[in-house]
């Protein structure tokens, strides 16, 4: 039996590293596109592209972001995954239009309420992405929930490829202004999405109309269900970033003429690296979420906490490890990649992902710990707890805003907390359902696959 549990949490442990790698791959392929594309646009430019994605992602979360862990649970769960695919489609390709039209139609008024006009044609060329991700994320979900985590890997490496194969040449020969460098960056992201859904559309195995008549039982009143509170509980620190493109540039631009540059440098040079160490624990949030979900489903208690343990455990690690490296190494790192801003730019930069230390493990984390209770069947759990997160953390950054001592470093305390208290919260949780007992004894049998009822 305990054999077999390795082998479970193996095939647990291979998907995460194939998620992880592929992560990680990309993260490198786009600081290769971010690091030239911030000394070519400079930080106002990247202050532009940067001002239209918060909006972007709060559209992508109510049209695509809950999909892939949901579908993952729901075809993990033992339905027909052509199924579960076809009716994920025919359901939220529609609304990634939609998403995509409302993103077009409020370009104007939302570039001027982010006290940016200049991001109005950024927006326009990124609007397209809204539905190009609907789709992708089906099949990302598909693949996920079938326990091949290669597809999503790959078509990551794709996007990113794509990205920087397109991107810098646009913003190199055509970017005469920060309005037109953001607009052209935007365009190869849409690029780049078109190219990843080729991609996937192509690693389907059969054509959606064969799938059995039998298995058209599989409704919509499940799928929504499923993807609602997962899409709740992803759209909470979207919004703070929403949030974060008023507040930062409206506040800072009332006593400092560089707001769009210091928004872009922390939006655009430090949350771009920080990200990589935080993409390659997703891997471990991804994978878990099937293995956990049939664990739950077969009513197996010691599993479930063994791969629990083992998937916060890993978490904590890598991202303590990366992290880390991230916070010594950010001085030299800077200067290196970042030549093309000045040196108080460079300077600025470096202090903020110096800090950012304690932010690559809460957030990595808070990707594990949400995952765990989406798997378990406590998808609103993650929601709530992250609600209040950006709750204090909005309370928190409008008053350090306005002290212009503390400034953009504002954003990354506020973070701070905010991932806290989510993590804090999503943690307490699961032990209380999981009845985790304190001391190692069960610490031990969790980690070496002991016995449970």
């Amino acid at each position: 039996m305990i054999i077999a549990r390795k082998r479970k949490f193996g095939g647990a442990l291979k998907g995460a590293a194939i998620i992880s790698i592929g992560g990680l791959l990309a993260k490198i392929l786009g600081a290769l596109y971010r690091i030239p594309l911030t000394n070519i646009l400079k930080p106002e430019g990247m202050g532009v592209y940067q001002t239209v994605f918060p909006v972007y992602t709060v559209l992508l979360t109510f049209s695509s972001t809950g999909i892939p862990s949901a579908l993952s649970k729901i075809i993990a769960s033992g339905e027909n995954e052509k199924a579960v695919l076809k009716k994920a489609l025919s359901l939220f390709l529609p609304l990634g239009l939609l998403g995509s039209l409302l993103m077009a139609a409020l370009a104007y008024p939302l570039s001027l309420g982010q006290g940016n006009g200049d991001a109005f044609f950024s927006y326009l060329a990124l609007a397209p992405s809204v539905a190009l991700v609907s789709v992708i994320s089906c099949y990302r979900g598909y693949f996920q929930g079938k326990k091949n985590m290669v597809p999503t890997a790959l078509s990551q490496t794709v996007e990113q490829a794509v990205k920087l194969a397109v991107g810098l040449p646009l913003c190199y020969f055509f970017a005469l202004s920060p309005r037109s460098g953001g607009a052209l960056a935007c365009l190869a992201v849409t690029a780049s999405e078109l190219s990843a859904l080729i991609y996937l559309k192509t690693k389907s195995a059969k054509p959606l109309s064969e799938t059995p008549a039998s298995d058209a039982a599989f409704g919509f009143k499940r799928l929504i269900f499923t993807v609602v509170p997962v899409t709740l509980s992803s759209l909470v620190i979207p919004l703070a970033r929403v949030f974060d493109s008023f507040a930062v540039i409206n506040v800072l631009g009332s006593y400092s003429a560089d707001a769009t540059a210091l928004y872009g440098i922390y939006t655009g040079s430090v949350e771009s690296v920080v990200g990589v160490p935080v993409a390659v624990c997703y891997g471990l949030a991804v994978a878990s979420i099937p293995h956990v979900a049939s664990a739950v489903v077969e009513k197996n208690a010691a599993r479930t906490r063994e791969l629990i343990f083992r998937a916060v455990s890993l978490t904590l690690l890598f991202a303590a490890l990366l992290g880390g490296a991230l916070s010594l190494l950010a001085v030299p790192f800077t200067e290196i990649t970042y030549r093309g801003l000045s040196t108080a730019d460079r300077a600025l930069t470096a202090d903020l992902l110096s800090f950012s230390f304690p932010c690559v493990i809460l957030l990595s984390l808070h990707q594990t710990s949400s995952a765990v209770l989406i798997a378990e069947g406590k998808p609103f759990a993650p929601c709530i707890f992250a609600a209040a997160g950006v709750l204090l953390k909005a309370a928190i950054e409008v008053l350090l805003l306005k002290i212009p001592e503390i400034n953009i470093f504002a954003a990354l305390i506020s973070d701070f907390f905010c991932y806290l208290i989510a993590v804090f919260l999503d943690l307490v949780y699961i032990i209380s359902i999981n009845k985790i007992k304190r001391g190692k004894k069960i610490a031990y049998e969790n980690y070496s696959g002991g016995r449970g009822n």
